[in-house]
């Protein structure tokens, strides 16, 4: 491919992957925020404008300034996360000027540099933290400059600014101002302490996105998130829906084509507040493809036990041809009546399934069922993760739902993101759903077996 090249040319290949920084050309709005003539500042912008390459382009023109100078830099890059900081350090190995590295810095794309660290060939270095599990607090050091890729907590911040006082050192920060509360540095901000500036998503702020690629952005974004990720703005808005990308276009039919190809089955179970019941959602997927269509459910109706339950979920798959044992994921709620108690309600309904469907109780006793339902991949911020993906599936055209599921079209129309009282009894749907949909549409993984839904 390199062999019509003039030998002009491949010295420029080579001299850009020697010092990729003298070829690196800064947006507008980065380079507005580079010439900020200030100690501490911060960009605040939108998803996709730069921001992690714009800190980069930052400790790197610092260690270069103090290197004309003939002084020694330390600097520090503090991540809210190590998978966080392998993306953030992999722009920073892109940007790096490899012919300033010193022999000992080695960077791999799936663990980073080694002992997370840059160092240079003048003694300089370039460390990488994180602040969780504390990490951050065992990293003290008198620092020249201090960045922080994303929002930092306030702790974490003030710790930043004490580590380059003794220095007059820099701290920088590139940031989206979601999932932390800003109002500490937005005060620090409108008080003059801290200068920013402000990139929305735009095509003149990403030139290497079409004005459809920025389109279609804005259209996966949370509405209630829209502000601060496309526009980095420092709060959200109450939205009219959490679903914003949800249209009835979204619906289909059995007049419609319904899903077919190679899908998997799956079961998501909710322990509804509404119903004081179950939920259950059926979403064939395609797991390669990270498609699903919400094709049946099931609520309780009233009072009704657990093996109640069963039959009648047993009853919607049999509607479909669907054996047990053809469900290959099931995956219930594990933390809204208590992780311990809802772990057992997951073993319960699996029991109830298989008793139901005529598996003997000697093999039930010995955990020989045909289905097994496991507890929902939650955590801090689960819920928030889960309706972005969701809604960016919505965007992409890559989630249906089957008129029939009335509970699951409730809350899609109607959730605002409440998690407690009136507003959140529509969600019980759209949690069941999110259970065994999330881990499908943000990973690709193989397998599945042949089926056509009717």
């Amino acid at each position: 491919m390199t062999d019509n090249l003039t030998p002009d040319q491949r010295r420029l290949i080579r001299r850009a992957l020697l010092d990729p920084l003298a070829f690196h050309k800064p947006t507008p709005v980065q380079q507005r925020w580079h010439d900020l003539d200030a100690r501490i500042k911060v960009l605040v912008g939108g998803n996709q404008v730069g921001k992690t390459t714009a800190l980069a382009f930052a400790a790197f023109t610092s260690f270069l300034a103090f290197l004309a100078a003939g002084k020694q830099f330390r600097g520090r890059v503090v991540c809210y996360s190590f998978p966080q900081s392998l993306v953030v350090q992999a722009k920073f190995w892109a940007m790096a000027p490899k012919w300033a590295l010193s022999s000992d810095t080695h960077f791999h794309p799936s663990r980073g540099f080694r002992h997370r660290r840059i160092m240079f060939r003048s003694g300089s270095v370039i460390d990488f933290v994180t602040t969780e599990g504390g990490s951050l607090s065992m990293a003290s050091a008198t620092l020249d400059w201090n960045g922080f890729d994303e929002p930092p907590d306030p702790s974490s911040w003030a710790e930043g600014v004490a580590r380059v006082t003794a220095t007059g050192g820099k701290v920088v920060a590139t940031l989206t101002p979601v999932g932390r509360p800003m109002g500490y540095l937005k005060e620090q901000v409108e008080a003059g302490v801290v200068a920013a500036v402000t990139a929305p998503l735009s095509v003149e702020n990403c030139p290497w996105l079409t004005q459809e690629q920025v389109d279609e952005v804005i259209a996966a974004t949370l509405e209630a998130e829209r502000p601060q990720r496309i526009y980095g703005e420092w709060e959200g808005v109450t939205p009219s829906r959490m679903l914003s990308a949800f249209t009835d276009d979204h619906l289909y039919d059995d007049s419609d084509e319904g899903p077919s190809g190679k899908l998997e089955v799956g079961l998501g179970f909710d322990w509804a507040e509404r119903s004081m019941g179950t939920v259950a959602e059926l979403v064939p997927f395609d797991r390669e493809a990270r498609k699903v269509w919400s094709f049946d459910e099931y609520e309780s109706q009233g009072a009704t036990t657990i093996g109640q339950d069963a039959i009648s979920i047993l009853a919607m798959l049999d509607r479909y041809g669907i054996a047990l044992d053809e469900v290959d994921e099931a995956r219930g709620d594990t933390n809204s009546l208590g992780k311990s108690r809802l772990t057992t309600v997951n073993r319960a309904m699996s029991e109830a399934l298989a008793r139901a469907s005529g598996v003997p109780e000697l093999a039930i006793s010995r955990g020989q069922l045909p289905l097994h339902i496991r507890g929902a991949r939650k955590g801090r911020g689960s819920v928030m993760a889960g309706a972005r993906t969701l809604n960016n599936a919505l965007a992409g055209w890559r989630w249906r739902i089957h008129r029939r599921c009335k509970r699951l079209v409730e809350g899609a129309r109607h959730w605002k993101g409440q998690k407690t009282g009136r507003g959140s009894e529509v969600k019980d749907a759209l949690d069941a759903t999110r259970y065994i949909a999330v881990p499908i549409l943000d990973q690709k993984t193989k397998g599945g077996m042949t089926v056509r839904l009717r």
